[in-house]
């Protein structure tokens, strides 16, 4: 009876110290999370709205020499701008011209036109992550 109360309570702790070991292997070691953006609306105030039908997300890295302009275009969907280097001045329609630097992020505004220009001395680069809808263009041009 004694060994047999040994050998339940030796389970016990066993599973004890495999439960919290499996747990410590879990952990996230040498990690950093920073949230970039959190809205529920695009720069310009526009509400978020997601597609209802066959979602995708598609992810462009966008480069700009200094001088240059992304060209005037809408997209059909929300999207989501973080700006890696330089920086970046928007013009949307009806709106006033807002201006990103590195570290910072915005969504743009769904079906307005608007352009993107790095009137700046350094290289521009940007990630877009649009959230659009499989097999439909996430940017149309004019």
């Amino acid at each position: 009876m004694y060994s047999r109360r040994l050998l339940v309570a030796l389970a016990l702790v066993l599973i004890a110290v495999g439960l919290v070991w499996a747990r410590v292997g879990m952990a996230q070691v040498g990690m950093k999370a920073t949230t970039v953006l959190q809205t529920t609306a695009t720069a310009t105030g526009q509400p978020l709205q997601f597609p209802q039908s066959r979602s995708q997300f598609t992810g462009v890295v966008i480069e700009l020499a200094p001088g240059g302009e992304v060209g005037r275009h809408m997209h059909p969907a929300p999207n989501f701008v973080y700006v890696l280097e330089g920086e970046i001045a928007i013009e949307a329609e009806g709106h006033p011209a807002r201006t990103y630097s590195a570290g910072q992020s915005f969504a743009e505004s769904v079906n307005n036109w608007h352009n993107g220009f790095n009137r700046g001395s350094a290289p521009l680069k940007i990630l877009v992550v649009f959230a659009g809808e499989e097999g439909k263009p996430v940017t149309v041009r004019p």
